[in-house]
């Protein structure tokens, strides 16, 4: 019912049922009605597909958490447990593991072997389960991680989540409290991920990674034009902000 929801809730969903309505109320012989409808339509379509407001909620969203540097462990004495959590996959043998990750899985666990490599000692934890009895999506991503140079000594697996929230109960379940937890996930997923795991008890430091909004330094003038992009920059934003009322709305 949630999944089914949100889709319904989603930018192309809510245009295609605008013009649907539209279209019923023309049939109808509701003209009036219709050209309104059409309108409103016209309107929703120019908001989801031009920059303005989809860069706008994402930026709220991804400008709450800063990169990860170093200077965020200042004064911690504890191990380093680095968690990526699951973003999809699939598993085509003819590619290696990392070309089985999606975009934003193979962001993530990017961003997570940078911060690896700089912190000595530290464990790289994956995430998320995979279709039934098939491989998880923590083991895809942990071999991708060693065809990428990680350890596999440094490599350990939470393979049955199904969403953050399970993410996050599974954490504490298997690693508890007793390293500090850098959360890396994608910079718009990042408030509704730690929002979760602090519900969880834990207090991890936000690594946000795949980040949509870049600011280059030359604008152009076609990128104030209806694009793709926008429209899915706009969809990630409705996602997670509806994300965010949900998971407080179960866990208060």
């Amino acid at each position: 019912m949630k999944s089914f929801l949100s889709g319904l809730l989603l930018p192309l969903p809510i245009l295609f049922l605008l013009i649907v309505l539209s279209v019923y109320m023309s049939w109808k012989k509701k003209d009036k009605s219709a050209r309104i409808i059409i309108s409103i339509a016209i309107g929703w379509f120019l908001v989801i597909s031009t920059s303005f407001i989809p860069k706008l909620l994402v930026s709220n969203l991804e400008n709450r958490y800063k990169v990860f540097s170093l200077q965020s462990l200042a004064g911690n004495s504890k191990p380093v447990n680095i968690l990526v959590l699951g973003a999809g996959f699939s598993d085509d043998d003819r590619f290696p593991p990392n070309n089985n990750l999606s975009e934003t899985a193979l962001a993530r666990l990017c961003e997570g072997i940078r911060i690896h490599r700089i912190i000595p000692g530290s464990t790289l934890i994956t995430s998320a389960k995979g279709w039934e009895n098939e491989i998880s999506q923590a083991e895809v991503t942990a071999q991708a991680a060693i065809v990428l140079g990680v350890d596999s000594l440094r490599i350990k697996m939470q393979k049955k989540p199904e969403n953050t929230w399970q993410e996050a109960e599974q954490y504490k379940q298997l690693f508890g409290d007793s390293a500090q937890l850098i959360l890396v996930t994608s910079s718009s997923h990042m408030p509704r991920a730690i929002y979760l795991f602090q519900k969880e008890g834990l207090h991890p430091i936000a690594a946000p990674a795949n980040h949509l909004i870049k600011i280059g330094k030359h604008k152009r003038f076609w990128d104030w034009l209806p694009s793709v992009d926008n429209i899915q920059k706009m969809e990630c934003a409705i996602h997670e902000f509806l994300g965010l009322v949900w998971a407080k709305a179960l866990k208060n």
